[in-house]
């Protein structure tokens, strides 16, 4: 799992994407991609908010990572 968290992290970073496309980048059901979103709450800024998916282009809940200030 950590190498999916990874993974995930780097999909969301300044770019917010809704979890069937988290999950279908990152070659995992939506189940784990769940389970790696709260593994990676607990390092980083996660933050969830209703926006466009730089993936798809729904307008749905939207999941993106902030990165951390230099």
């Amino acid at each position: 799992m950590p190498d999916r968290a990874a993974l995930i992290t780097a999909l969301m970073l300044d770019r917010p994407m809704c979890l069937p496309c988290i999950a279908a980048k990152a070659l995992v059901s939506v189940q784990r991609a769940e389970s790696a979103l709260e593994s990676i709450a607990t390092a980083l800024v996660l933050r969830r908010e209703t926006g466009r998916c730089v993936a798809c282009g729904a307008t749905t809940a939207v999941y993106s990572v902030e990165r951390p200030p230099a």
